[in-house]
């Protein structure tokens, strides 16, 4: 039975090194930053085609400290289990005015952003 005990003791120590660190691991990811791969069109040059890893950082969503010019990783709306990147134009109450159709026109259209 003494056998057993120096065993668990000894295991014991280690175990509770691991556990601290995969609370701190879980902590971090959740509330400060994670890694995130993305993929897709929709930032280049920016990101690559490919598939860029990028540190995902949350302290900044927060403090309420996201404005015009950054990138920020959100829901799809037409599939919830996915991400999409997109770069922040406009916060609520600004206006924003792009090209409707830059390939054949050069039509502007205004809109106030609203959240």
């Amino acid at each position: 039975m003494s056998r057993w005990k120096s065993f668990a003791k000894e295991a014991l120590g280690p175990a509770k090194v691991v556990a601290k660190f995969l609370c701190l691991l879980h902590l971090t990811d959740t509330y400060v930053c994670s890694p995130t791969i993305v993929y897709g069109p929709s930032m280049l040059p920016t990101l690559n085609l490919t598939g860029d890893v990028i540190l995902t950082e949350r302290i900044s969503t927060l403090l309420g400290m996201v404005g015009p010019g950054d990138v920020v990783l959100v829901r799809s709306p037409e599939n919830p289990r996915r991400t999409i990147t997109k770069r922040i134009l406009g916060m609520e109450g600004d206006k924003v005015t792009f090209l409707v159709d830059p390939r054949n026109s050069d039509n502007c259209h205004t809109v106030e952003v609203y959240i």
